[in-house]
This record gives structure tokens, C-alpha cells and sequence, in this order.
């Protein structure tokens, strides 16, 4: 970590009784910082501010968190900004104190380097042996209840692929360990319905904006082997083909189109 806020006071600590700790009460975003601006910031802090609605949380004013980020931005040419909001220390058990006010972290970390060739050469994907639950009250929010995440992380860390596409209990495919998933089927774009699991990410929201003829619907593991072309995409990856999904190799070319737009994208400072 190279840097860390905690309510407005640099330092790297915070409450033992925080609620962020005890329980996963809060969420977060990851967002990629270049040239001291950070990609997508209205963005980043809507999609704060409709998880801290969803969860009951009181978020900071959206003008204080626009000049905060901004201003912790500027000193970085290329990096990873985190930020997270938690419902803070107080309350009884799993019931929060009667003032529901927050805690803000905010982090920046290096940027993983080795994306950018990545992003020419693709990635090799396989299928997870483990499966997401089904969880509508919390589906498509980036909340830190993130253990299925972990473990998924620990069964990639011991498979010979570059990232796993992940299934829920309905054996419908959702997303890879920490990206989103688009599939070219039959020459259109499709990515998972993420209404009952998984997270719906900015990238992800942002690609269905630029192709809106993106076909969002359950499919299995039989729809994706049929896969044309793949791609995962989070905000600090961005666009990063597959060029393998379950040994069976797949052509670059077509995710190149969504790549060219999406680094092209006017409103990637906002």
C-alpha cells in the first residue's frame, strides 16, 4: 500500500470494533488512477452511494468525496485507488447504533504492470470446481462480504490457469474470480445475468452503454464452450481477451473492437 486514508487522517488503522471488520457492513470500489485523474470517478462514487442506499448506511457528501478523491489522485501517474465505506463502530450484535453514520478509507496501491501485456495476449481460463450462491438481497453490490472471493482466489492459486470462470449453485455462469464476463455467441456479445449472484461492475455497466445490443441472460457451461470469443474486464484491468477457455482456444481479434472503444471512451474522466 502506498498511501492510506481513514476519515481525512492519514494513517493505517482503524477501530477494532469497526462493523466493516465484525461483520462485512460496508462496500467498495477499485478504481484505476493514470495521469493523477481517476477513470470513471462519477461513476465510482454513484455506484458508492447506491450501495451505501441499499445497505442503510449514511454516505459522506458526494461533493467532499468528489475534491477528496481528486486531490488524493493528482499525485499518482499510474496506480489503484480503494475506497471504503463502512457502517461504524457501535450498536448491539448484529444491529447497528440508532445514528448510522460512516467510516471512509480511502487507499491507493501499485498498478498491476503486467495487465498491459496481458491485454495483447489474452488469458487462459478454466471453469472453477467451486460455485457462487444465490444471494438476490446483496446481488450486484461490491459489499465486503467478499469470502466467496477468497476461496475462489485460493483454488486459482493452485491451477495452472491465468484466471476461472465461476458458476452459481444453478449451474449458470456468472463472472471470473474478480472480473466480468462477456461471451460472443452466434456473433452477438452476451454477458451473465447478475440479478440473483456475482457483482455488476462499472466496466461491465459501461460496455452495455457503449454496445447496447449486448444480450444479458442466464447460460450455462453447454453456452460457453460454444463461445466465438471472450473477454473478462474490471475497471483496473479494463478489457483483457480470453485466448483459451477449457483448453479450447479462442481468437483475440473480435475483443480487440471492444478494446479500441473502451480506451477510447470520452467519458472515462468525468
Amino acid at each position: 500500500m502506498k498511501f492510506c486514508l481513514v476519515n481525512g487522517i492519514q494513517q493505517n488503522h482503524i477501530d477494532i470494533e469497526s462493523r466493516g471488520i465484525a461483520y462485512g457492513d460496508g462496500l467498495f470500489t477499485t478504481a484505476k488512477i493514470l495521469n493523477g485523474r481517476v477513470e470513471y470517478l462519477t461513476a465510482h462514487i454513484e455506484r458508492l452511494f447506491f450501495g451505501c442506499e441499499k445497505l442503510g448506511i449514511t454516505p459522506p457528501s458526494k461533493h467532499a468525496l468528489r475534491k477528496q478523491l481528486t486531490s488524493v489522485a493528482k499525485d499518482y501517474s499510474l496506480a489503484v485507488l480503494k475506497v471504503i465505506i463502512t457502517a461504524n463502530s457501535g450498536g448491539r450484535g448484529y444491529a447497528r447504533a440508532k445514528r448510522n453514520d460512516h467510516d471512509l478509507i480511502i487507499m491507493i496501491h501499485d498498478y498491476p504492470h503486467h495487465y498491459d501485456a496481458v491485454a495483447n495476449i489474452g488469458l487462459k481460463l478454466g471453469l472453477s470446481k467451486q460455485k457462487m450462491g444465490i444471494n438476490p438481497m446483496l446481488a450486484g453490490l461490491k459489499h465486503l462480504n467478499r469470502l466467496e472471493q477468497v476461496l475462489l482466489k485460493e483454488e486459482l492459486s493452485i491451477r495452472i490457469e491465468d484466471d476461472l470462470v465461476v458458476a452459481n449453485i444453478n449451474n449458470e455462469i456468472i463472472e471470473a474470480t474478480s472480473a466480468n464476463l462477456f461471451i460472443l455467441l452466434n456473433g452477438k456479445w452476451h454477458t451473465p445475468d447478475v440479478s440473483q449472484s456475482g457483482v455488476n461492475g462499472i466496466m461491465r455497466q459501461t460496455i452495455l452503454q457503449r454496445f447496447p445490443d449486448t444480450i444479458i441472460k442466464s447460460f450455462t457451461l453447454d453456452d460457453a464452450v460454444k463461445a466465438q470469443a471472450m473477454f473478462i474486464c474490471n475497471c483496473v484491468m479494463g478489457v483483457m481477451p480470453v485466448s483459451a477457455f477449457n483448453d479450447l482456444e479462442l481468437p483475440i481479434a473480435p475483443v480487440q473492437t471492444v478494446q479500441e472503444c473502451m480506451n477510447k471512451d470520452v467519458n472515462k474522466h468525468d
